[in-house]
């Protein structure tokens, strides 16, 4: 009987919880916060999650309480370690999740299959959690470029951000120029290996 390949679960794909939400969202200024997030898969709702961030002098951490699977209640916390900041000046702070599994410092956190609980990609020995792009085979990696164009722009599109301000491109719009940049560059080699494919 044929043996049919399986394709591991890739960060890109499943439920993650990430700093920079929390920082967009201004839940990382002193205080007590909380909100109630949902995901969706492929339109379709997939889990919602409470959670509380608690920025105290005597505390600084994130509480989850979600339910996996109609059946497996959680409710516990993911410590904040703040570290001081490198831009210029040195004012303020960055923060970190400390993953409940490992230890290990992340800005992203992932809910890996069978595991229940939001860890860093790296927590599970044997078992590593890869991204689409490292599963990509090389050959194929310029494609990559061309749809990380696309799926940036219609992201940002959406939300109606300028592209421009005082003259200059914006943050996300330099980085969206830059990834455009990559993509031609990889065209002439992606186009040869296409005609070699057909032949």
């Amino acid at each position: 009987m044929p043996r049919y390949p399986s394709y591991p679960a890739t960060a890109d794909e499943i439920k993650r919880l990430e700093l920079a939400f929390l920082l967009r969202s201004g839940f990382l200024q002193p205080g007590f916060h909380s909100t109630t997030i949902s995901w969706s898969n492929r339109g379709q709702p997939s889990g919602r999650m409470a959670l509380e961030v608690r920025i105290l002098e005597r505390e600084t951490s994130v509480r989850l309480r979600y339910t996996v699977n109609d059946t497996q209640k959680y409710d516990y916390r993911i410590m904040l370690e703040a570290v001081p900041s490198n831009l210029p000046g040195g004012q303020g702070v960055r923060y970190y999740f400390l993953c409940p599994v490992s230890g290990r410092r992340a800005t992203v956190l992932f809910m890996r299959d069978g595991t229940g609980m939001f860890a860093h990609r790296l927590a599970y020995q044997g078992s590593r959690l890869f991204y689409d792009s490292q599963l990509e085979p090389k050959r194929f990696r310029g494609m990559g470029h061309n749809f990380a164009v696309d799926r940036e722009w219609e992201k940002e599109y959406r939300k109606g951000r300028k592209m421009y301000y005082r003259g200059k491109p914006t943050r996300w719009y330099a980085r969206l120029l830059n990834l455009d940049q990559r993509a031609e560059a990889s065209a002439p080699a992606l186009l040869q290996l296409l005609n070699v494919l057909e032949q």
